[in-house]
């Protein structure tokens, strides 16, 4: 209950301000660059949201997640550009078909525990990876990613002068999940997740089936990157054989650990925070800002990773349990102090 008192009105504060800012011009946000920033690290935030459902709160350590989140991408685009659908008919037969997906694989993988797990999604992800690479059927167009046909999706989607839309699509997006994994997270489906999380043989001792709840969070992670997938299509044109790739995957477990497991809002922010942060460190590799330094310090600073690895380091050295938990940890100081 402390978390949700407090985090609630900071999340909606901060939600209100980035959806007004674009219909008022107000300062940068105005920008049509700027707001595609942001409409993408919505949409990571989101998803790293609907990881830490599967990591944070269930202590499911999936490396195959990525995978969810391109089906997403692709089938909607490939019934768009193949079948003619509609985006209102190709999304959710996109994300229904994801699900089924998703639920295969579970089956399979949680029969394995630990890192074994991990292992095994892994290989169903790669193979996921390869699979879109090859230009599957003649339908993924391979390492070029598959464009979407822009005759097909409504109009106010087109253009850089309706950007906005696409920011507020991305916002209600993050909402969108937001609200569906807070409602997940404290019912009492949520709850069991939790105490797998703790102790499985606990569980399975008051009558519980593990497999079977470990397999809902899978699959309804799943759904949820799917239609977030969806949602970064529109957003960014086209889908991509990186969306399905391990290293989307390992950057979604970095986005929750520094955001902080567990908390929601910190998951958010992590995605947040991380997406925009690779976007501007790849800016200042492309620019002049670095010819002055010396080439063994230049050299590292023009990685973005190196950077962004330090920046993780330092979160779990300094910052045990990522950036909400800095922030639970200065609260109940806080509190202690006022109550002496």
């Amino acid at each position: 209950m402390l978390r949700w008192k407090y985090s609630r009105p900071l999340l909606g504060l901060l939600l209100a301000f980035v959806a007004i800012g674009p219909l008022l011009s107000f300062g940068i946000l105005r920008e049509p660059g700027i707001q595609q920033t942001l409409a993408v690290a919505f949409l990571y935030g989101a998803l790293a949201l609907t990881y830490d459902l599967l990591f944070g709160f269930t202590g499911l350590l999936s490396f195959g997640h990525a995978i969810f989140f391109a089906s997403g991408a692709y089938l909607t685009a490939i019934f768009i550009n193949t079948n003619h659908w509609s985006l209102f008919v190709a999304a959710p037969a996109a994300v229904f078909l994801t699900g089924v997906l998703a639920t295969l694989i579970g089956s399979a993988s949680l029969r394995t525990k630990g890192i074994t797990f991990a292992m095994v999604t892994l290989a169903f992800g790669e193979a996921g990876h390869v699979i879109i690479s090859r230009n599957f059927g003649n339908l993924t167009n391979g390492e070029n990613g598959l464009p979407i046909n822009a005759e097909r999706i409504p109009g106010i989607f087109i253009g850089v002068i309706n950007t906005k839309y696409l920011f507020w699509l991305a916002l209600a997006v993050l909402i969108t999940v937001y609200a569906i994994i807070w409602w997940i997270t404290e019912s009492s489906a949520g709850r069991v997740f939790a105490a797998l999380r703790e102790n499985e043989v606990r569980t399975s001792v008051l009558g519980l089936n593990p497999n079977i709840y470990k397999l809902l969070a899978f699959v309804i992670s799943a759904v949820l990157a799917s239609g977030i997938g969806a949602a970064m299509l529109l957003v960014s044109g086209n889908a991509a054989p990186r969306y399905a790739s391990a290293e989307t995957t390992i950057a979604l477990l970095l986005m929750v650990i520094l955001g902080g497991p567990r908390t929601r809002w910190g998951a958010v922010i992590g995605g947040i925070i991380y997406s925009v942060a690779s976007t501007r460190l790849q800016d200042l590799n492309h620019g002049d800002a670095l010819e002055s330094l010396p080439k063994f310090i230049s050299g590292p600073l023009s990685e973005p990773a190196f950077i962004l690895g330090m920046i993780f380091i330092f979160i779990v050295m300094f910052a045990p349990g990522g950036i909400s938990g800095a922030y639970y940890r200065a609260r109940i100081k806080y509190l202690q102090r006022k109550s002496e």
